[in-house]
């Protein structure tokens, strides 16, 4: 890729949006996930006896498998949504920047 073909993407109004749009997109979905990590280590440092209550009598899953499990569930479904967010929204986007710049 030239410089000046660089410049002029840079500078295009479309690009700084969609750069824009994507940043903000990726930190709250990072922030979020790091909150959901955070509070689940907090947990562990400030109330393990919750995490190891069974969630019913006689159960072999406690309360911190399961917290685990749904932590990996959510981080399943926050990759999913950006997926779909990133085929419909970003991909749209950076092919109306592509056929502009050519």
């Amino acid at each position: 890729m030239s410089p000046e073909l660089a410049a002029q993407i840079h500078a295009d109004a479309r690009f700084v949006e969609l750069v824009d749009m994507r940043s903000r997109y990726n930190w709250t979905m990072a922030i979020i996930m790091m909150a959901i990590y955070f509070a689940f280590i907090l947990l562990i440092a400030f109330n393990p006896a919750l995490l190891a209550t069974k969630i019913a009598a006689g159960s072999m899953i406690s309360v911190g498998i399961l917290s685990g499990f749904l932590i990996i569930l959510i981080a399943i479904g926050m990759t999913g949504m950006y997926i779909m967010r990133a085929n419909k929204e970003f991909d749209r986007l950076t092919a109306e920047l592509r056929e502009h710049m050519q």
